[in-house]
């Protein structure tokens, strides 16, 4: 995992905000972002999350264990 990703993490941990957003699919990204706000900020950060998610997936040629 990338060093920036783990430090990305452990600041959304002492935050407590690891997990706040829920399940992130298009459509629960689509309302928040219509919502506005911190949940629109959250959505946002989460849809580009999956857009690296799937990058990386593509580069590798599937998923690491």
């Amino acid at each position: 995992m990338a060093k920036w990703i783990q430090a990305a993490r452990e600041k959304m941990e002492e935050k407590g905000s690891v997990g706040s957003f829920g399940k992130a699919t298009a459509k629960h990204i689509a309302s928040a972002k219509k919502e506005g706000g911190v949940e629109k900020k959250k959505a946002v950060f989460a849809e580009n999350m999956k857009k690296i998610a799937a990058k990386h997936k593509h580069k590798s040629g599937g998923e690491k264990k």
